[in-house]
């Protein structure tokens, strides 16, 4: 027994691109074994995937992305809650057990990643204090989702970027919006286990990922929030904006959106 209680810490995000032709299959086989047997280890609290289709793509911006050009690489974006002080626990875990996937012959070849390293979670700004808290937003199931990364400009701290955004900017911005929280994750550096095909992991220190879950589809909000987000906090002189990008909520045990990536 223990008495330490369920509290998001940190995070697992992933984005990914099947390679063309093989969009259901890569569909099939994370959402139906490698979110699952890959990464749902002991302190994983939650996970969720979402997904861009080319229309949620073209409303993507800056066009120079933190991922390289075109700023529309990356349509499947995976996200897994872990438990706050133990990050290192539920790592080790995954990188045995990432092992024995390996030589069974379970990992999918034909897919491109984006991104995929862990994060600390370092707050948030919610419409509701008294609303879903952080720990239950992947399993509230919101029906929209945008995350916008920034990187502070060198005289800002990061303690100060994420203090102005999370405690001053935001809530004004998306005040009587549909926007019901936003959590900030920072990136950490890529661990020597993590396979190849994950990429090295640029910003460590530097940039804040803002996770913006939605009450609507974020199309139906994208003038109203995130269309000018980029260009405020640009002009505030604390930080650039290099990705802003929409996504949809897989359908789990479907097929659906496949068809819709390109």
């Amino acid at each position: 027994m223990t008495d330490e209680r369920v509290a998001l810490g940190h995070a697992i995000l992933a984005l990914h691109d099947p390679h063309r032709g093989h969009e259901v299959a890569f569909n099939r086989f994370y959402e139906r074994d490698h979110m699952y047997a890959a990464a749902f280890a002991p302190f994983t609290l939650a996970a969720q995937r979402w997904v861009a289709t080319r229309a949620l793509k073209d409303l993507r911006y800056p066009a120079d992305g933190p991922f390289g050009q075109p700023v529309d690489r990356g349509s499947y974006l995976a996200m897994y809650w872990i438990q706050a002080g133990h990050l290192e626990d539920q790592q080790h875990w995954v990188s045995e057990f990432n092992q024995v996937l390996t030589a069974h012959g379970r990992t999918f070849d034909a897919r491109d990643v984006q991104t995929a390293t862990t994060y600390d979670y370092v707050g948030g700004a919610f419409a509701d204090p008294d609303g879903v808290p952080p720990e239950q937003a992947l399993e509230h199931r919101y029906p929209g989702l945008v995350w916008t990364w920034v990187e502070r400009d060198p005289a800002t701290p990061l303690d100060a970027l994420r203090a102005w955004l999370l405690d001053e900017h935001l809530p004004a911005a998306f005040a009587g919006t549909p926007v019901a929280m936003t959590l900030a994750f920072t990136p950490l550096p890529k661990a020597d286990w993590w396979p190849k095909a994950a990429p090295e992991v640029p910003g460590v220190g530097d940039r804040l990922i803002l996770v913006h879950f939605l009450e609507t589809g974020a199309q139906e909000c994208w003038a109203e929030c995130f269309a000018g987000l980029g260009k405020t906090i640009d002009d505030s002189g604390r930080a650039r904006t290099l990705m802003v990008a929409p996504f949809v909520p897989t359908v789990p045990g479907t097929d659906r959106y496949t068809d819709e990536l390109w």
